[in-house]
């Protein structure tokens, strides 16, 4: 495995290997020096709890190095793209990448969606950008459209969940409300990771607040390939029911690029769409999974959060597991 901008680019024996590793470290996590004299150069753009963190624990598990930066504290500002630099960015991100990946054996990046450019944000302009001045291995920690570490650490944690015996389980991806319009890169893994499993997903989320057609395309392909299914519905409450797996999550949509003012007003009319424990009993002794942070009584009641049915720190943990499994197939370890 060389770049890692997201799984629908690594093949499927790759992806399957790593969630089964994961699970391994999580089975029996340990610290060695198997990445003794590797080196693990992190750039983030945006706040980070679980990504940095586990991310450095992770490498040094593996007896590698790691060190982070964030850009505009301690260092330049980053210039994308063409065009006369003279504002405020002193250095070009070209350089910038390309001095980094002199100096690591490999570079990690979280980079968020613009929320006004939507064909940039789905072509993943500035990601690529990094991706082609780096001349090491670059991994995404959460980019416009993707975050593949909390995708793999989604799948493990499930596999771990069901012993391995997660196909044909109902998942469901429930919209939540939230105050602020939130990026899709988390539900778009989430989704894609799921039918890649082959486990039977349900999107519940309000017609203004559709996921990007082209990530539907691309997970109904996708669901075709693994023998799942795919079903889109307006009615949460009805999703719920003999659920396996609640995978609740606040997102803007593509309104958000175009029609701000209606995706706020729109976002609002939804406050009751919350994950709550009558809701909960509606699913087969179903999981509740977020992949955090997660604003208590707005997006989930306190009470599933505490309660037996909640995996949300369970899944937290295989960050670090998925993680390690990241490195050890970038660095080649197994």
């Amino acid at each position: 495995m060389n770049h890692l901008l997201d799984w629908q680019y690594i093949d499927d024996a790759v992806w399957s290997k790593l969630v089964e590793r994961a699970v391994e470290h999580a089975q029996h996590p340990s610290w060695s020096q198997r990445a003794a004299g590797k080196s693990l150069g992190m750039v983030f753009f945006n706040p980070s709890l679980r990504t940095r963190t586990s991310m450095e624990l992770a490498a040094a598990q593996l007896g590698a190095f790691a060190s982070t930066l964030t850009p505009g504290q301690g260092t330049w500002g980053f210039k994308f793209g063409t065009g006369k630099m003279d504002g405020a960015e002193a250095e070009h991100i070209v350089e910038a990448i390309g001095v980094l990946s002199r100096y690591y054996d490999t570079l990690g990046v979280r980079l968020f969606a613009s929320g006004t450019d939507l064909e940039a944000d789905r072509q993943e302009v500035k990601m690529r950008e990094i991706i082609q001045a780096s001349i090491v291995p670059v991994i995404n920690l959460e980019s416009a459209y993707y975050h593949p570490c909390q995708a793999l650490a989604d799948a493990a944690t499930i596999h771990e969940h069901f012993s391995g015996q997660q196909k044909k389980k109902r998942f469901v991806l429930a919209w939540a409300h939230h105050p602020k319009p939130l990026p899709m890169a988390v539900p778009n893994s989430a989704l894609l990771q799921a039918v890649r499993q082959g486990m039977d997903v349900v999107v519940a989320r309000p017609e203004s607040h559709a996921l990007d057609p082209v990530i539907m395309d691309l997970a109904t392909q996708t669901a075709e390939k693994s023998g799942s299914s795919l079903q889109v519905t307006e009615d949460l409450d009805g999703a719920m029911e003999g659920a396996a797996v609640i995978y609740a999550k606040a997102w803007g949509g593509p309104m958000v690029y175009h029609e701000p003012k209606k995706e706020a007003t729109n976002r609002l009319a939804y406050a009751e769409w919350q994950i709550t424990a009558e809701r909960m009993r509606k699913t087969d002794n179903g999981v509740f999974m977020h992949c955090l942070p997660v604003r208590r009584d707005v997006v989930v009641a306190s009470e599933v959060l505490e309660s037996a049915q909640a995996l949300h720190l369970r899944q937290a943990h295989f960050r670090l597991f998925a993680q390690k499994a990241i490195l050890e197939a970038i660095w080649g370890l197994f």
